[in-house]
């Protein structure tokens, strides 16, 4: 089920970004309008997560919003920081209740397929995760934690104009790297240049 959704996503991103490509005339080789090479870009991202293996036994589905930057390094690579809060619902199993919700802060690079900054794009992303679990049973009173863990992830989406859609997969502790996986997914807009 999962690999069908991951294939599913990926050919589907890949259908948008030739159709994008497609569209846009390769005259120019920088990009043009408010959004030069040599800016801040700021944005704001929106993301619906999932966790996967392990992770799904004590964590839920959740969404959460996401503050962007990205720097122009050359035509075609950025260097990008995202700093965002997911908040996760309930996974209850056996009458236990328990969520992982996380505040991540992340440094990494874009690499675009076109040197106009538009169309499919990679990127890859290491950092911080503030991780903040809560774990309950019936009225007794939630057990909280908050660990602060390094982890990494790889990123696929198409760029348009000031618009992006993205999925991720990240691990959010490299320590226990396969039981603290995550696939996000949303939408993104840069509404500035600084």
């Amino acid at each position: 089920m999962m690999k069908t959704l991951i294939r599913t996503t990926v050919a589907s991103l890949l259908l948008i970004a030739g159709a994008v490509r497609a569209e846009k005339a390769h005259s120019a080789l920088q990009p043009q309008g408010m959004l030069k090479q040599h800016v801040i870009r700021l944005g704001l991202d929106t993301e619906f997560g999932i966790p996967l293996g392990n992770y799904a036994d004590a964590n839920s589905v959740g969404g959460g919003a996401v503050v962007t930057g990205e720097y122009g390094l050359i035509d075609m690579l950025s260097a990008t920081m995202r700093i965002g809060f997911q908040a996760h619902v309930d996974r209850t199993i056996a009458g236990v209740s328990s969520h992982v919700n996380a505040i991540p802060v992340l440094f990494g690079a874009k690499y675009y397929a076109s040197a106009e900054r538009q169309g499919l794009f990679g990127a890859f992303e290491m950092g911080m995760f503030d991780l903040m679990s809560s774990v309950s049973r019936g009225t007794a009173a939630a057990l909280t934690s908050n660990d602060v863990k390094f982890g990494l992830g790889l990123g696929l989406g198409v760029q348009q104009n000031q618009w992006n859609a993205r999925v991720n997969v990240h691990s959010q502790d490299v320590g226990n790297f396969g039981s603290a996986m995550m696939i996000t997914g949303g939408i993104g807009y840069q509404f500035a240049g600084l």
